[in-house]
């Protein structure tokens, strides 16, 4: 049934992608200085119609192997009965919202493309793409915060082992407290000045200006804060996990621990290695003031690749789940090609009944 509903899908993608191309061909007579939901600045040139095809190929792509990515991570983690609810909890904060990010948010990108190739100002309203824009700040900031709080609580677990682990009262505590500070983060970065005029009018004169600082230094506490703070929990993490694995490796049982925590370690280590990838130049970019909006595309392509990155990386060097995963794959392939045989082997046996039966009659009136 997967199978089956990815390649519906993408034969949907593919004839939507037919649909613009023609939409173009049409639109092709149109000025070069077509500014659709005025995206553009003033005298800025517009982006090719080529980078626009590649980022659309791009958006549909995360919006896929994204979904299924994180999809597969969440089922890995919602499946394992070793991990403790607690810590799935954590994991479920990182994964889910950037499931949901893959599977509303990147179709509502595209179409903002295909109203730039098409120059179709009436294909999405300015409300939709706005709304669109806080629930991505909101969900990639989330996801972004959920990341550097498993680094902290994962190295505090390791440098202070006699110390209680994190509840799970304790635990939905802390996503709620992040899932309240993202909301509120998000709706600010957002750039929408009406949600801050209230605010904003009474402390400063220059509005828009103050606003610009705003937001850059809350996109450096959202954005590049995390990586440091996750950054600085798994170096301290892997020093002391190097200093003490001749200690830890005395014992059998205490050598199963130890190789159990380096599992996790070890794929929470490769989503942050993705993120640095592919977050790390996102974060410089807004940090650089306003940019062409050429810019503006390119660097949240790249961000957006870690959606689909992380949960691959989290489920490829976690070798617990690589194997779980590769089994059920080994299962579902028999189970398919096991139905073909099956029927043929059931219509062998239906076919010489069916042949005696037909043959009575005759025999009867001969």
């Amino acid at each position: 049934m997967l199978l089956e509903s990815l390649f519906i899908f993408l034969s949907l993608c593919s004839q939507r992608l037919s649909s613009y191309q023609v939409e173009m061909n049409t639109t092709d007579h149109q000025s070069e200085d077509c500014n659709v939901l005025d995206i553009y600045a003033p005298g800025e040139s517009p982006v090719s119609r080529l980078f626009l095809t590649v980022t659309l190929v791009h958006c549909y792509g995360v919006l896929v192997f994204g979904t299924l990515g994180n999809a597969l991570a969440l089922w890995c983690v919602g499946t394992c009965a070793k991990t403790r609810r607690p810590v799935k909890v954590m994991l479920f904060s990182v994964f889910l919202p950037a499931l949901v990010v893959c599977l509303v948010t990147r179709p509502v990108i595209g179409e903002i493309r295909i109203a730039l190739l098409t120059c179709d100002p009436q294909r999405i309203s300015v409300t939709v793409v706005q709304i669109n824009m806080v629930v991505y700040n909101i969900l990639a900031q989330i996801e972004l915060t959920t990341i550097a709080a498993v680094a902290v609580v994962r190295a505090v677990s390791v440098w202070a082992p006699q110390r209680q682990a994190l509840g799970l009262r304790g635990t939905v505590a802390l996503v709620t407290a992040i899932c309240v500070y993202s909301t509120l983060t998000g709706l600010v970065s957002s750039k929408q000045p009406e949600l801050l005029h209230g605010v904003l009018v009474m402390v400063v004169t220059d509005e828009m200006d103050h606003l610009r600082i705003l937001v850059t230094v809350l996109f450096f506490i959202n954005t590049t804060l995390p990586a440091l703070i996750t950054a600085a929990a798994y170096i301290l993490m892997i020093y002391k996990i190097q200093r003490n694995k001749r200690r830890l490796a005395a014992s059998q049982q205490q050598g199963r621990e130890t190789t159990t925590m380096d599992q996790a370690t070890r794929a929470m280590l490769a989503v942050f290695i993705s993120n640095m990838v592919f977050g790390l130049p996102h974060s410089i970019y807004h940090l650089m003031g306003r940019q062409p909006h050429f810019m503006n595309i390119l660097f949240h392509v790249l961000f957006s690749t870690h959606f689909v990155m992380d949960p691959l990386a989290f489920v490829w060097f976690n070798s617990c789940y690589r194997r779980r995963v590769f089994s059920r794959m080994k299962k579902v392939t028999r189970s398919i090609s096991s139905v073909p045989t099956s029927s043929f082997l059931h219509a062998s046996s239906v076919s010489p009944s069916d042949h005696h039966h037909d043959s009575n009659p005759k025999e009867e009136n001969a």
